[in-house]
């Protein structure tokens, strides 16, 4: 967990009062994968500045953010962000530093949870993912920001889990304000439960992956 001075004050200044709507749309190819007896599905919130990415069938040990195989990487984006259009003055992103992409949700049919209502309108969006469950996943979240208020940055540690079939789960990046001018950062994951069309997040034990020896990790917990 990296302790960043001034985090805090670029994340408020970048969310500002903007209104972010987004549009949900429904990603059949990735619905189509899922099984309740095999699979389990997650949920990972993003932004033009909290960027990550997961890699299934892998513990700590096996983690290789940086490595592919046959020309295609180990890890699964979050979400893709490269832009189609061109703006203003040749911009890659509009005037609130997003593209066409960071105004969509990519579902799979996840229920609503307190989160995505709570988010609803917030630059922070989703997509949507199905996992092999019963099996090691690593999670990856980071965040980067620039503004006229400062640059900020924080990559907490990985975190990995062994999701359960059937089972809805979220991912998150938070900050943790540790005063005014300082903030440390980690990975959040929970469970959606509860009967109701909007679920309760659970937090769920995880595991965290420490920086080993080179580029490789350790795993410690849960």
């Amino acid at each position: 967990m990296k302790k960043i001075i001034g985090l805090a004050l670029v994340a408020a200044a970048l969310q500002g009062c903007s209104f972010y709507e987004k549009t949900n749309i429904r990603n059949e190819a990735e619905t189509a994968k899922y099984d309740p007896a095999t699979t389990a599905r997650i949920r990972a919130f993003t932004s033009p500045e909290i960027t990550g990415s997961y890699q299934a069938n892998a513990t700590c040990e096996q983690y290789r953010p940086l490595e592919t195989k046959e020309g295609n990487s180990l890890t699964v984006t979050f979400k893709d962000r490269t832009s189609t259009k061109q703006y203003m003055l040749w911009r890659r992103v509009d005037l609130l530093g997003m593209v066409e992409e960071d105004y969509i949700n990519r579902t799979i049919g996840i229920p609503a949870s307190t989160t995505t209502e709570e988010l609803k309108n917030d630059r922070v969006g989703y997509n949507e993912h199905v996992i092999p469950a019963g099996k090691p996943i690593v999670l990856s979240l980071g965040y980067h920001a620039v503004s006229d208020q400062g640059k900020a940055w924080c990559y907490p540690k990985p975190v990995y889990l062994v999701p359960q079939a059937g089972k809805d789960y979220e991912v998150r990046y938070i900050t943790v304000d540790e005063s005014f001018m300082s903030s440390s950062c980690k990975v959040s994951v929970s469970e959606l439960t509860g009967n109701g069309p909007v679920k309760t997040p659970q937090p769920v034990r995880i595991g965290v992956c420490v920086p080993d020896k080179g580029y490789l990790y350790k795993s410690v917990g849960p």
